[in-house]
């Protein structure tokens, strides 16, 4: 049905967004030009412009104000201006197609009023691409350079139409409500025709913003603007809209919609597997995607026409849970246990999973180190044994193998199709025969053991014309005794036709050994649980979750789920064999209700079903590493009304990291991700991400992910338990409060994240500098001791060779113009030495670029000194002694050192003592009882008063002076 809006949707993407958005021209005008070489290095082709596009860093919706609107805009989920422009021009299309063409219109008319709208669409909010207050009005010349900006003018002249700035400026004015009507100099009255196509525009924008609304505006200003009419919100106000609007010229919409709410924040996977199921359901259906379709902070949105709802959303749950239907797997443990696990019908099942996974094959074909030594004597009659069978061992290696299972049958590319072939036929009968039997005694007792299952491959092989040797039958080591069995039958079943189909056929030896016979006899696959069971348990965790209904258990049981809280019997408790992405055995080990003794070295992790099919999922569609249990990375897979609109519902999401979005050179193998390629799609943005145990590495994540929304233009928020909703462009809960305070909190709205990308690359520099680090990276964090933190960074930084200096010039520059801000938040400490230093900078003369620390901190270290030996020497602790010990102590320093030079020196005046005198009262009355508490300060406190010290006199010294402050420091007459 929606083959137009489709069509044209795609190539206005292709002109506007992709040529015109995402322009050099917008992106210089984002973040500044490039630097030569990286101009050369894109021109040449060998790396990606990173330089975020203009309209992905000003906010649609839910941004930050200076104005009195600021609170009204944090009830808004924050989406950027680029999404909110693309989902109005998407949500117009649509709905103009199906009402346009329900009313009989036929496409050739209808063609050119979609382009048009979608023009509308993108440019209706033309007052905020140019930075304009609702108050101010556009005129033809603005919307004339839009037109131009963004190509929107070759992409209206592609679709045939003629159009002039002045009539879209008008049909822009049309689409808003407090504007439509009225008639600007320049402009035209509309037809009743435009003024109808505009309502789908209208319509677009006001559901929207419906939709991005966390909460209703109880605010005075709203209610005189609106009145005292219930304030519409989140899905279930999207499709009160919908029913209210008298826009629409045709029946199209009269069977209603329907909001489905899902909220499982314990499942995400299951969840972004719903939204796939629900956009491909809906588009077989109702020939037209999901009105809203979303998941974000562990909830799952979408409005669907009421019409199709029920088989829609049966159909949703079967695609959502139809990759747990779980195909076989093999293991071989480090101890040499071989093992099936999972699902499966039969042989056909291990040869699949066998072929293609040939490593798996060489693993479970290992024979023990010792056997194969030239000290064992076993070697020459192996290979007089399997040499002429075409299929002889591989010890290449060998010499400098540290292990115990030496893997005599390896991978290699180069393997011939015949060796491949001979090398898994050998594995599934080694696993076969090796299988663990059944724990269930029911079962076990119908399963014959692996010594059965060895007996009766010996007894098919002895009636070939290569029977077993003696040699074999009689080695002692099992594991490797039926390596070289499984090997000497795959062997002869490639040269005997009589033999391979007594021991791979059809009613063959594998077949009997996986699935028993017709009589008494079971197959190892009976242990295996039905490979539904995980399918029916998601289906049923996402049928509640759904209705909103409680999933009932055995309250019985004697322990409970450690995700869902589900009841779960101990049979429910994994091992090293449940192969779920993310969770050890000894998981949770100690935590309150856990059903193992204290005394017990066991451990007994319980999952439930649901959160076995969850945890399976990651598994399947990931790349998890061991152990790991992945944060919650909360980023919506699409967005907009309609998101699906320009996609195949059946098509992969794809999978990007953080560290992808990073990558800038093109290098082979390494994979790049321009905006061209990932704007629009549907992405699992670092679903297996796990947030780093070290600080300096978690804040180094941070700012890659942040840097992520801003390329991805789409929300990211990162939370280390279960996420709760968020309206932030960007959020994260497992930061220092340091860094939170920082930041300004732990939630931050799209125009606050550039100024916070800079602070956490700061604080990144910080932490890798020596003599710098964590503890002053988190103080630089805070804001109360930043001043000092960095006045403490410069100290370090200045004391580095040079070389080294300029390696950190970016860092020495940002904190030196930090620290000269007179902006600065300074805590009262730092207040007052510098007002000493200010002291100080009318007695001692302003240093040279090449002075030293200790010149710089001179000043301090003798007040210092001073007020320390009388306090502790002479126990004097008196003002007047204190200030009169200082006062001589400094004009002592400066007699007798050639190095110093006090203010007037070069013009031959005296020593000032009346500014020393000045100097040394501010530190006894100011410094020494608030910012050392009358008492000598521990080290830190020292280096840091020191630093604060350093920075402030440098500073104060070349700082341009009054005329009175110049009087006040000339030396007195004497």
């Amino acid at each position: 049905m929606l083959t137009l809006s489709r069509e044209l949707f795609q190539t206005f993407m292709r002109t506007a967004v992709i040529r015109g958005a995402f322009s050099a021209e917008e992106r210089t005008l984002g973040t500044g030009p490039l630097a030569e070489k990286t101009a050369r290095d894109i021109a040449a082709g060998r790396r990606i412009d990173h330089r975020v596009p203009y309209l992905c860093r000003v906010s649609g919706k839910g941004g930050v104000s200076a104005g009195t609107d600021s609170m009204r805009r944090l009830r808004f989920r924050n989406v950027s201006l680029l999404d909110h422009m693309v989902s109005v021009a998407r949500g117009a299309a649509v709905f103009a197609e199906l009402d346009l063409r329900a009313c009989g219109i036929p496409d050739e008319r209808i063609r050119p009023r979609i382009s048009l709208l979608i023009a509308i669409g993108f440019l209706h909010d033309a007052d905020k691409i140019l930075a304009r207050s609702r108050a101010e009005d556009l005129t033809p010349d603005d919307v004339a350079g839009l037109l131009s900006r963004y190509h929107v003018d070759a992409f209206l002249q592609d679709a045939g139409i003629t159009v002039s700035a002045a009539d879209i400026w008008s049909m822009i004015q049309e689409v808003e409500v407090s504007r439509a009507g009225s008639l600007r100099p320049g402009m035209r009255l509309l037809s009743a025709e435009e003024t109808g196509d505009c309502q789908y525009v209208r319509l677009a924008d006001r559901l929207d913003g419906i939709f991005l609304k966390t909460q209703p505006d109880p605010s005075p200003a709203h209610i005189r603007e609106h009145g005292q009419r219930r304030e519409k919100w989140g899905i279930e106000g999207v499709v009160e809209e919908l029913a209210s609007f008298g826009g629409f010229r045709s029946q199209v919409f009269a069977g209603g919609w329907r909001a489905v709410r899902v909220r499982s924040p314990h499942t995400p996977f299951l969840l972004n597997q719903l939204q796939r199921g629900m956009s491909a359901a809906v588009q077989d259906m109702a020939q037209m995607p999901p009105l809203i379709e979303i998941h974000h902070d562990g909830e799952f949105l979408a409005i669907i026409p009421e019409e199709i709802a029920d088989p829609a959303i049966a159909a949703t749950i079967e695609r959502a849970t139809r990759r747990l239907r779980l195909p076989m797997r093999v293991m071989t443990n480090p101890k040499g246990t071989r093992d099936i696990l999972d699902g499966g019908a039969g042989s056909a099942d291990l040869r699949h999973v066998l072929e293609k996974n040939p490593r798996e094959a060489s693993k479970a074909l290992f024979l023990h180190a010792s056997l194969v030594t030239d000290a064992a004597g076993l070697r020459e009659p192996i290979d007089a044994l399997l040499a002429p069978l075409g299929f002889p061992p591989n010890y290449g290696g060998l010499e400098t193998f540290s292990g115990q299972h030496f893997q005599a049958w390896p991978s290699r590319d180069d393997d011939s199709p015949t060796m491949t072939a001979m090398r898994s036929e050998a594995a599934m009968i080694a696993i076969a025969m090796g299988c663990a039997e059944p724990e269930e005694r029911s079962l076990a007792a119908r399963v014959p053991d692996a010594a059965t299952r060895e007996a009766e491959l010996v007894a098919v092989l002895a009636q070939s014309a290569l029977p077993p040797p003696d040699w074999l039958l009689g080695m002692t080591h099992k594991l490797s005794r039926q390596t070289l069995l499984a090997a000497l039958a795959a062997g002869v079943a490639e040269q005997d036709p009589e033999c391979r189909e007594r021991i791979l056929g059809e009613e063959g030896l594998l077949r009997l050994w996986l699935c028993g016979d017709e009589a008494e006899r079971l197959g190892l696959l009976a242990k295996i649980p039905d490979s539904a069971v995980l399918m029916d348990a998601a289906a049923g965790w996402l049928r509640a979750a759904m209705t909103r209904r409680f999933l009932a258990g055995d309250e019985g049981a004697e322990g409970r789920c450690h995700f869902t809280n589900l009841p779960v019997s101990l049979a429910g408790r994994i091992d090293t064999k449940s192969g779920l992405d993310g969770v050890n055995v000894s998981a949770f080990s100690g935590r309150e209700g856990r059903p193992e003794s204290f005394e017990s070295s066991k451990a007994q992790t319980l999952v439930s079903a649901p959160a076995a099919a969850e945890h399976r999922l990651r598994t399947l569609l990931g790349e998890g590493r061991k152990g790991e249990v992945p944060a919650y990375v909360s980023s919506p897979t699409m967005m907009g009304l309609f998101a699906s609109l320009n996609m195949r519902a059946d098509d992969d999401s794809l999978q990007i990291s953080p560290y992808d979005l990073m990558r800038q050179e093109k290098k082979p193998g390494r994979k790049v991700w321009p905006e061209a390629e990932i704007y629009g799609q549907r992405i699992l943005f670092a679903r297996h991400l796990s947030v780093p145990s070290r600080m300096m590495e978690a804040i180094s994540l941070v700012r890659m992910m942040m840097q992520s929304a801003l390329r991805l233009s789409r929300p990211v928020h990162v939370f280390q338990g279960l996420p709760v909703p968020e309206n932030a462009y960007v959020h994260f809960d497992f930061l220092p409060d340091a860094v939170k305070r920082g930041l300004g909190g732990p939630s931050l709205r799209l125009e606050q994240v550039p100024d916070a990308v800079d602070f956490l690359h700061i604080l990144e520099q910080l932490g890798g500098t020596p003599n710098l680090g964590l503890e002053v990276a988190l103080r630089y964090a805070d804001p109360a001791t930043r001043f000092g933190a960095a006045c403490e960074a410069l100290a370090v930084l200045n004391r580095l060779p040079e070389e080294q200096q300029k390696r950190h010039g970016n860092l020495q520059f940002t904190l030196r113009d930090f620290t000269r801000s007179p902006d600065i938040l300074m805590n009262q400490n730092d207040n007052v030495l510098i007002d000493f230093a200010r002291a100080m900078t009318r007695v001692q003369a302003a240093p040279a670029r090449d002075a030293s620390n200790a010149e710089r901190m001179l000043g301090l270290k003798v007040a210092l000194a001073a007020v320390e030996g009388c306090a502790g020497a002479i126990h004097q602790t008196g003002t007047e002694t204190l200030i009169a010990a200082i006062a001589g102590e400094l004009e002592n320093e400066f007699m007798r050192s050639s190095r110093l030079t006090w203010r007037g020196k070069d013009k031959e005046l005296p020593f000032p003592r009346r500014a020393a005198h000045e100097a040394a009262t501010v530190f006894v009355e100011h410094v020494w009882p608030i910012a050392f508490r009358g008492r000598p300060p521990a080290s830190k406190a020292r280096r840091i008063a020191m630093a604060v010290y350093q920075v402030a006199f440098e500073t104060e010294s070349y700082r341009k002076r009054k005329e009175t402050e110049e009087t006040a420091a000339a030396p007195e007459k004497t």
